[in-house]
């Protein structure tokens, strides 16, 4: 009955090329993302079974050592582990250490021993803290940068009239400053 019901296939290609101007031949920008995702997926897929088999492998050769009550090979399996994760541990134990005295030694001495009991990643955050330099808050009258002197001809009278304020300003400044 679904035989019955199905029509049979015609090609399409010819009346959707006339129709849209690209041939079916070429595939489409939504046709390819979608390939490529779906061969992302299939090697994420493999990827996880690889790693899932490799699990499963290592178990079953450890348990039929047991079995065999083959300790030397399992001793000797650890042991090589053990060193390497204990020359990663010395390593890290040497830059935390370092890292630890550089931090400290950046930080005021009354503060050093509070601190010291910090971890690492606390005690990077509060030192970051302490040493940043906020900006000092402005006061009306201070101008922010330097103050740039006058060229004004003081030989002219209206010009030191005009400037008289400015010319003082900038001499209490310069006092202020050398003081």
């Amino acid at each position: 009955m679904s035989e019955d019901t199905q029509k049979p296939e015609v090609p399409v290609a010819a009346s959707e090329e006339s129709s849209t101007g690209v041939s079916k031949d070429q595939p489409t920008m939504e046709h390819l993302l979608h390939e490529n995702k779906k061969y992302r997926t299939r090697a994420q897929e493999s990827e996880a079974k690889i790693a899932e088999l490799e699990k499963k492998f290592t178990s079953i050769e450890e348990s039929r050592l047991k079995e065999k009550e083959d300790f030397k090979t399992l001793y000797e399996k650890a042991s090589s582990e053990n060193e390497s994760l204990s020359a990663t541990a010395k390593k890290w134990e040497s830059y935390e250490s370092n890292r630890r005295e550089s931090l400290l030694g950046s930080v005021p001495e009354d503060e050093r021993e509070r601190l010291a009991k910090l971890d690492l990643d606390t005690l990077e955050f509060v030192t970051e803290k302490i040493n940043t330099k906020s900006n000092a808050p402005e006061v009306a009258g201070n101008p922010r940068g330097e103050v740039k002197p006058l060229k004004v001809d003081w030989n002219s009278p209206n010009d030191m009239k005009a400037n008289w304020d400015t010319y003082i300003q900038n001499t209490q400044n310069s006092n202020k400053d050398r003081s």
